[in-house]
């Protein structure tokens, strides 16, 4: 696969192997009631069937969560982290995620599990 970007590898939990990468962030409104934030888009291979495309929404109102909770504002590596880690969450979890659709978000119900692995604070 000659696409000039780097593929990483993840294995879920659910014994299905996956490739991905980043591919852009874009500032969003979601209509959905999501309100304001950034779309990070991933490229995924899942189990070696054709690429599709996942999208995580990092809500700003889980920047301000964060905010409110840890007197300092995420900055661009971190929210990616967050995104990341909801992606792998997604992973996780379900075995037919082109199948699903999901929407995954990162807001302020989940930006604090998601971000306490890496110990930001």
């Amino acid at each position: 696969m000659k696409t000039g970007r780097r593929y990483k590898t993840y294995t879920g939990e659910t014994g299905v192997s996956y490739q991905y990468f980043f591919e852009a962030r874009r500032r969003v409104r979601r209509p959905e009631g999501q309100g304001l934030g950034s779309d990070f888009t991933f490229v995924v291979i899942a189990d070696q069937h054709p690429p599709f495309t996942l999208k995580v929404f990092v809500a700003d109102r889980a920047l301000a969560a964060w905010r409110e909770a840890h007197g300092r504002d995420l900055d661009s590596t971190e929210q990616y982290a967050a995104a990341k880690m909801r992606l792998f969450q997604a992973f996780d979890e379900h075995e037919r995620l082109r199948e699903q659709q999901l929407g995954l978000i990162v807001d302020e119900t989940n930006v604090e599990g998601l971000l306490t692995p890496l110990d930001l604070t």
